[in-house]
């Protein structure tokens, strides 16, 4: 039974197939993981031996089966992700190890000295420190053997470089090998393992990593079948680097596009995802306990829960006996990726010295205020600005947020806002101020050190915690609406609400370029921040309250929704040799008095990051517009 869901999982092997630059790896175990679910509901889990020895009547009619050898060619169903197909493939035992069989492929070479060495990294490291840290696999298993399977084959992907299909599959586990042909006619009946030998290197650092990251979710199988994909990946990401293999390679994905869901696996940017489900598994392996002994029984409890994703998590929060929770984990993370800094709140913003130099740019980079700022955040995902906050050392700044309402389900989505304020030199410890948010705003007012000269604003979108909607909900919402301006202190105002609903009939055709200027000239008349609180406070207790709200939401979105259009305009153009809606922009800009210009701040920033781009790639039309902005 093959899922429709793999057809998904096959269009982004496409999309990464066709990504230029270096070759790209993933894992396609998720492929699988609707079937895996629907077997762990639906076909009892049993030995050969069992499963005979129950339709027999009672009587083991199982004939004994021959002790492997070197040499035995085995006939093995595997799965071609190219054509989304099953193949058989013939392949030779080369090697049989104290906890492995090694099989290569019929008609492929591989060194023995080089198998050899597979076999004994897989004894003597990996078998040891995986199930150490994560728990067991199935053993001896539904063939009663205790040995794993590690298929070595050139996995059919549709890697070729020569046309620019760089992405590759570097290996899979299938949980439809533990079953019984009777109930799984694709089984291969043993606990097995399928290992990428073209482009990957046999034996290689990589390659052995992959031989890690796939023997956890044989293991997180065996305990937790149903277990979300992005938690199974965070946890085989984390056992390659507990295995000795380093930092995996996706991390750098993840810091080139960091605006990443953390639990809508596959929904969003794939390579990134691995490398930020990554580092949140480190992060809450090296900040959820104080030793190696309870780190290690914490991740087991993880593994065991029966409970999937949020929710088991906190489960195993529970059975550990601490006082913490997803959402103080989940904020603490997101700070921790921009901020880095391990010297207060018991290092619960930063890493250790593993990761002491990492940490995410943000998003914006901005003067001193006054100024506002509007934007998206995604669920399960966080955007950073930094501010300049030089001219106000010493003094008190007011600071205003309101963000968007995602429903579904009687349940929505959480904001968790925090401002730290630090010294650019980093002499001087931060100070971080998780803002008071209610009902989806906030305004408070907050003292700037004399010693400090930055602040960075983090806005993090959480997600329901509760097990049966997270993905649905991850995976549906749109990413949230937010704004938040920052001004000397001077007066106290209430932050809007900003509503659930996307603008009704918002085109998103291209607009040409009298369009383009009529909807830039729109932003840069539009009521701000401050003027939206006044409409609001205005009409409270009144009969037009509600209608109040609904102007507002809806012209919020509105902006919003034009400004990420003149972006992809903009980007789309300049691809094609054209610079008409760039040039009105400009043209706007220049001609826009100091009010109009602070509420085209946000639209400037994100041009100037496509210019700096450009002129990165020495596009000299884009250094020179890039000069007038």
């Amino acid at each position: 039974m093959i899922h429709k869901s793999i057809s998904a999982w096959l269009i982004l092997l496409l999309v990464l197939c066709a990504m230029p630059g270096r070759a790209e790896l993933i894992d396609v175990t998720g492929m699988f993981a609707e079937e895996t679910r629907w077997l762990a509901d639906n076909v009892a889990k049993e030995t050969r031996d069992e499963f005979l020895f129950r339709t027999s009547g009672g009587i083991s009619a199982y004939a004994d089966s021959k002790t492997p050898e070197l040499g035995d060619v085995e006939v093995f169903n595997t799965f071609n992700v190219a054509t989304n197909k099953r193949e058989r493939v013939r392949a030779q035992l080369k090697k049989i190890g104290k906890h492995c069989y090694v099989y290569l492929q019929e008609g492929k070479n591989v060194a023995a000295n080089v198998i050899t060495r597979i076999a004994s990294e897989f004894d003597t490291k990996i078998y040891s420190n995986t199930r150490s840290m994560f728990g067991s696999e199935w053993s001896p298993g539904i063939d009663g053997d205790p040995r794993i399977t590690l298929f070595l084959l050139d996995i059919q992907d549709g890697y070729n470089p020569r046309q620019g299909r760089r992405g590759f599959t570097a290996g899979y586990f299938y949980a439809g090998d533990c079953y019984n042909r009777k109930k799984k006619p694709e089984s291969n009946e043993r606990e097995m393992l399928y290992l990428d030998i073209y482009p990957s290197v046999p034996g290689s650092k990589e390659f052995m990593s992959v031989v890690a990251h796939e023997f956890q979710h044989m293991i997180h199988w065996n305990n937790d079948p149903k277990e979300f994909t992005w938690v199974n990946e965070s946890l085989s990401q984390l056992s390659q680097f507990l295995c000795g293999y380093g930092h995996p390679p996706q991390l750098s994905a993840f810091i080139r596009n960091p605006h990443n869901n953390l639990a809508a696996w596959a929904d969003d940017d794939m390579i990134a995802n691995y490398g930020q489900v990554y580092l949140w598994a480190y992060y809450i392996s090296i900040r959820i306990a104080s030793t190696d002994d309870r780190r290690r029984a914490f991740v087991r409890r993880m593994v065991a829960q029966t409970s999937q994703g949020f929710s088991g998590l906190n489960a195993a929060i529970k059975k550990q006996g601490i006082k913490n929770n997803v959402r103080n984990l989940f904020r603490s993370f997101c700070l921790a990726n921009y901020l880095n800094d391990d010297r207060i709140e018991r290092g619960a913003y930063g890493y250790d010295r593993a990761l002491a130099k990492f940490a995410l740019r943000p998003e914006l980079r901005l003067e001193n205020p006054p100024f506002e700022v509007k934007g998206r955040v995604k669920c399960w995902a966080a955007r950073a600005v930094q501010v300049n906050m030089t001219s106000l050392r010493g003094k008190e700044v007011a600071v205003m947020f309101a963000g968007q309402k995602a429903q579904a389900s009687n349940y929505s989505n959480s904001f968790d806002v925090a401002l730290v304020t630090y010294s650019s030199d980093r002499k001087s410890l931060p100070v971080v101020e998780w803002l008071n948010v209610t009902d989806f705003k906030a305004s408070q007012k907050v003292k700037i050190s004399s010693s400090h000269d930055r602040m960075l604003m983090l806005i993090v979108n959480r997600g329901p915690e509760v097990m049966k909607v997270e993905q649905a909900f991850a995976r549906g919402a749109a990413p949230a609406a937010f704004s938040f301006a920052i001004r000397p202190a001077g007066s106290t105002r209430t932050a809007p609400r900003v509503a659930s609903t996307r603008t009704a009939g918002t085109s998103r055709s291209r607009p040409n370029r009298a369009r383009s200027r009529s909807m830039i000239e729109e932003i840069a008349s539009s009521p701000g921040l401050e003027e939206s609180a006044d409409s609001m406070l205005s009409s409270r207790g009144t009969e037009e309250e509600t209608s109040a709200e609904v102007e507002f939401d809806f012209g919020f979105q509105k902006i919003a929704d034009n400004e990420d259009l003149i972006i992809d305009t903009i980007r789309e153009e300049i691809a094609e040799g054209s610079y008409e809606v760039l040039d009105e922009f400009i043209a706007v800009y220049k001609s826009s008095s100091d009010l109009e210009k602070s509420r085209l701040h946000t639209l400037r920033s994100r041009v100037r990051d496509i210019l700096k781009f450009e002129e990165l790639q020495g596009n000299e039309k884009a250094a020179a517009c890039l000069s007038q902005l």
